[in-house]
């Protein structure tokens, strides 16, 4: 094996161990890559791959200190949280409110709550997969994917679940494991036999059972976040400057609800192409941690002070890559939402809402 080649097998690993959060062999790997480098005088003459180098070294080393001098979390006070469950949940359908109420609890980082909530409305037939799909994405967010996999053979071995509803949360979780890196391949559903129709002899296919509207994540309107700001809960972003209008091409978009929601399916991330500050033009890919329709929530790390500082609310996203676990499209959003996590294992990290407007 070559210099080049090594170092670029160094890069490759490193880039693998931080997806899995393995940092410390990550930050070591770069390391050893970049001491390579240093060594050869012909590498060396390519000073954009050495700063490239230092800066993950930096980021993993801000990641390991803030994991390991984090301050112990508590829960907020159950009054508060029900007064997110309340004020944060619109649906006229009582029990898709109560699904809104937990996510708004996830997104405020009080899984623990959030995680009850979702286990008692998993009973309700008619947001059952939603329930599930939010009981998986809080396991992801908390980094306990092999919680998740447990839950769906229980959830296979059981019947609560039919196997059409079972095969929508293979795909889902399917897709969160594949894009850790994890060599887990869930079991197949067993595809249910449809009844066959009186006097007719010939087999029919079942026609596809259409996707449940995908019910979660809320936005926060500013009055509310008020309301729990003065609990001392949770801390509201500052009115937004004007940013850039969208072309002209979107003059016909809904005003407020952008796309209709139940034309979304799931996203599993988003890359977004920055169109402002000293980063403009540079893309950052984010797990979507909820999703609510045409709402999805991104967890920001407190350490990535300039993508909080960028990302503010009202700002406008014209270049974004959605990935789902069936396909990969393109839009445009807007930051509905931005707010800091006072409390939970996501303490000092930010909640963001992109409202998506075209895709």
């Amino acid at each position: 094996m070559n210099i080049k080649e090594q170092i670029k097998s160094l890069i490759q690993q490193a880039e693998i161990y931080h997806k899995q959060g393995l940092l410390v062999e990550a930050k070591q790997n770069y390391a050893k890559a970049g001491q390579i480098i240093k060594k050869n005088q012909q590498l060396l003459k390519n000073k954009k791959i050495l700063i490239d180098i230092s800066k993950k070294i930096r980021d993993i080393k801000a990641e390991i200190d803030h994991i390991e001098g984090a301050p112990t979390t508590v829960e907020m006070p159950e009054n508060v949280q029900n007064i997110i469950m309340n004020k944060f949940a619109f649906a006229e359908d009582e029990d898709k409110k109560a699904l809104e109420g937990a996510v708004a609890l996830a997104k405020f980082g009080q899984f623990e709550r959030a995680l009850k909530e979702f286990n008692s409305l998993i009973q309700i037939e008619n947001i059952r997969v939603d329930a599930a799909k939010n009981i998986i994405r809080c396991h992801k967010v908390l980094e306990k994917v092999d919680d998740a996999v447990a839950l769906y053979n229980e959830w296979l071995t059981g019947n609560l679940f039919n196997a059409p509803q079972m095969q929508k949360l293979r795909i889902f979780l399917q897709d969160i494991l594949d894009k850790k890196g994890m060599d887990i391949v869930l079991p197949t559903p067993e595809r249910e036999e449809e009844p066959a129709a009186p006097h007719v002899e010939e087999e029919i296919a079942a026609e596809p059972v259409p996707d449940e509207e995908e019910a979660g994540g809320i936005s926060m309107p500013e009055a509310y976040a008020l309301e729990l700001e003065s609990a001392g809960q949770v801390q509201s972003e500052p009115e937004p400057e004007p940013q850039p209008e969208f072309t002209d091409e979107d003059e016909d978009e809904d005003e407020e609800g952008g796309i209709p929601a139940e034309d979304l399916i799931d996203i599993s991330s988003v890359e977004i192409t920055l169109d402002e500050g000293s980063q403009k033009g540079e893309t950052v890919e984010l797990d979507v941690s909820f999703q609510s329709g045409n709402v999805i929530n991104l967890l920001i790390s407190s350490n990535d002070k300039h993508l909080i500082e960028t990302l503010k609310a009202g700002v406008k996203l014209n270049k974004l890559q959605f990935y789902s676990p069936i396909a990969m499209f393109t839009g445009k959003g807007i930051v509905s939402a931005s707010s800091k996590i006072e409390s939970g294992p996501k303490q000092g990290d930010y909640s963001l809402d992109i409202r998506i407007k075209t895709i």
